[in-house]
């Protein structure tokens, strides 16, 4: 049912790797999507795959507090003293990897309220895309419609970090990162209300399966690979089974639930792609699609 959708949907649809060294020496690596809009290098992913950047800008500030604070004590005391120490897992290095080496993230506008970020890739090729999205017109979005989602999950990435150079090392062995899609159905509709910055209706779109880690960003799409969400979070919902087995001579309760995946509705996909003048295309019942400015 999907053969054609996901050949189209992976022209567009790439991995974010994110790794992170600690102060106590640990990198930590995970794995995430994005999708590329246009051949000008615009991408979309999901805000939360910036939580741990946000963090390490954080972190930067207490190190940099801890050092000013400990050379001062050393500075009057003339010796070194009881020196403040730093948390181990604060981050002390950070690395976006866009799926080519040299590309990096410009013009970010990263709204963690809707849970979505647009920026664009530089320096970027149109070559290395060989098909870019055309997203369902949100009108048109019907309960009950069969999706596809695409993405990175159970990826075994991992990354190293030089320290003569101060850059991250990815293990290429894990290159190419293969997909994994999951189709599901459209199951619900929900509105979480507008946006506190741009006043965007934040409409989400609920599915019968879950969104898987690694998945985060990438596109939900329907049977004709058409961008009809985008995959943001997975909800667990209580289905009020209490099945009883017993474990080690115990007799244990176990709580049921669903796993609801959750994307970005097309609406305010859009609405937050023309507040950044994005270029896109979107399809038309009449026009087959057009571009929109």
């Amino acid at each position: 049912m999907f053969v054609s959708a996901f050949e189209k949907a992976s022209n567009f649809t790439r991995p974010l790797v994110v790794s992170t060294r600690h102060v106590d020496g640990t990198v930590r690596t995970s794995c995430g999507s994005f999708i590329v809009i246009n051949d000008e290098g615009w991408v979309m992913t999901a805000g939360h795959m910036f939580d741990s950047f946000a963090a390490f800008q954080t972190d930067q500030k207490k190190i940099r507090e801890v050092r000013e604070l400990n050379a001062s004590r050393d500075s009057v005391q003339g010796a070194p003293g009881n020196a403040s120490r730093m948390d181990p897992g604060w981050i002390t290095n950070h690395s976006f990897w866009w799926s080519w080496d040299e590309a990096k993230l410009a013009n970010a506008y990263v709204n963690r309220q809707i849970d979505l970020c647009v920026g664009r890739l530089e320096p970027f090729n149109p070559k290395w895309v060989r098909e870019y999205p055309v997203f369902r017109d949100p009108n048109s979005l019907r309960i009950g419609t069969s999706v596809c989602r695409l993405g990175f999950p159970f990826a075994g990435v991992e990354s190293s970090f030089d320290d003569s150079l101060g850059v991250f090392r990815l293990n290429r062995a894990a290159l190419p990162i293969p997909f994994f899609p999951n189709d599901g159905i459209h199951s619900k509709t929900t509105n979480r209300g507008q946006s506190a910055d741009r006043g965007i209706d934040m409409l989400y779109v609920e599915t019968s399966t879950p969104g898987l880690t690694g998945q985060s960003g990438g596109p939900i799409v329907d049977r004709d690979g058409k961008v009809y969400a985008m995959q943001v979070q997975t909800s667990h919902a209580p289905l009020g089974f209490q099945p009883s087995v017993e474990i080690d001579g115990k007799r244990v309760v176990e709580n049921q639930f669903i796993n609801i995946g959750i994307g970005v509705h097309t609406k305010t996909i859009v609405d937050v792609l023309r507040s950044q003048n994005v270029r896109f295309r979107m399809d038309s019942d009449e026009l087959g699609f057009r571009i929109l400015d």
